[in-house]
């Protein structure tokens, strides 16, 4: 097996919530769900729709385009890199594509009420709306996309198993078959078994190590052929702080040998509630980025002109896509628009990656202290509220009892 492929425990969760009930029927329909899941079912219907529509992707593609399908443990337990990787091959217009399995969609449905994983769902599944919109660099599984004799992934062959775990990676699998038709194809899992069966079938497998990175991606992709320092080193991310850790014990001569800059001997663990509260930052940032596209209608989607911007002050304000904008200018959009009253600390400050720049008052999740991280989580919840908007209130709720783990840990002294 190759030494950069190397296997770890699986962390995939059990395939056992997708049923068929005949053939002439799709056997994946979302489940119905409580009225605390109702924005992450919408959303990921909404990716189930996107990945059926006709639209070319922007992302450079030659016959040197590679496909990364992605199974659901990495969505939910290495979501980090994953993201990492996305970027870089963005920044460096490289010609690959992340795919999604339409299995992978229905099983972090799967996980919406699912005690300690509920949150990294929500967490996926908004990253995986805003990529696959932008029809750059991530696209989800289309129904026909198939080498099933039925046409549509959807619908089970004669005589195919349709329930379990395997009917699951089986569906993995004939979406791993189907792209590797056109280019070269990776499986990317934390699921041993899925691996095994990937490589006796002729796809390879790209599997986390203990310190997996962005730049073990790119090696394992390309190799040499690439200057893999362009990508992104291991950096520590939240996860259950009350899972078991890692297996700690991966034979050397088994793992990835990529030198990364800081990190070896003298790695140091960052403490959870700043881990998490990275997460909450990225995480929130986006959901009112989306909330803003929404409600703003057209006046949100204007540029400064060329011809207008010549014409200005080197101060004075440019009008920006408001996907460009950040955590503040969202929130002063919303509050101002609907006389929200904010308390101190400011969710627009306590959504700050830790010591912004320029920004006083930005610092890194131990430096809050838990009523600090209530009142800017509450008053993040009024503006959602205000404006009718469901996917805030829906993904603190999933948060809190992450916040309460966290802050029961002890912390380090300063």
């Amino acid at each position: 097996m190759n030494k950069y492929h190397t296997l770890q425990p699986s962390t995939s969760a059990p395939r056992n919530f997708l049923t068929d009930t005949s053939n002439a029927n799709p056997a994946f329909l979302l489940e119905e769900q409580n009225p605390q899941s109702n924005y992450l079912h919408a959303t990921l219907k909404q990716i189930d729709s996107l990945a059926n529509e006709d639209v070319e992707m922007q992302a450079p593609l030659s016959e040197f385009s590679t496909y990364l399908v992605v199974d659901t443990n990495i969505l939910l337990h290495q979501f980090e890199v994953l993201a990492q990787f996305v970027d870089d091959v963005e920044k460096l217009s490289l010609p690959v594509i992340v795919i999604v399995p339409g299995a992978v969609v229905h099983e972090l449905d799967g996980q919406k009420n699912r005690n300690g994983l509920a949150w990294f769902a929500r967490r996926a599944t908004a990253w995986l709306l805003e990529k696959i919109r932008e029809r750059r660099s991530v696209k989800g599984q289309a129904q026909e996309a198939t080498c099933k004799s039925t046409g549509n992934w959807k619908i089970r062959d004669s005589g195919e198993i349709s329930t379990g775990e395997m009917f699951n990676d089986s569906l993995i699998l004939d979406c791993c078959m189907y792209f590797l038709r056109e280019r070269q194809t990776f499986l990317c899992s934390a699921d041993n078994n899925l691996c095994i069966i990937s490589q006796m079938q002729g796809i390879s497998a790209i599997t986390p190590s203990r310190f997996w990175s962005s730049r073990e991606i790119a090696y394992a992709i390309y190799g040499a052929n690439v200057d893999v320092s362009r990508f992104g080193i291991h950096k520590e991310s939240y996860r259950n702080v009350r899972d078991p850790p890692e297996a700690a014990a991966v034979r050397e001569d088994d793992s990835m040998m990529v030198d990364d800059e800081g990190a070896g001997n003298d790695f140091v663990s960052e403490h959870p509630i700043n881990m998490l509260h990275a997460a909450v930052a990225d995480h929130f940032t986006r959901l009112l980025i989306e909330l803003v596209g929404k409600v703003g209608g057209e006046e949100v989607r204007q540029r400064s002109s060329p011809e207008e911007e010549a014409l200005m002050s080197r101060h004075a304000p440019r009008r920006r896509h408001y996907t460009e904008w950040g955590v503040s200018e969202c929130l002063e959009y919303l509050n101002g628009r609907r006389k929200v009253k904010v308390a101190n600390p400011r969710p627009g400050v306590f959504l700050l990656k830790s010591y912004t720049r320029s920004v006083p008052g930005s610092r890194p999740g131990r430096e809050w202290s838990r009523q600090g991280w209530r009142v800017a989580l509450n008053s993040l919840k009024e503006t959602a509220v205000a404006w009718g908007d469901v996917s805030i209130p829906e993904s603190l709720h999933f948060l809190e009892p992450h916040i309460d783990a966290v802050f029961s840990l002890p912390l380090p002294t300063m």
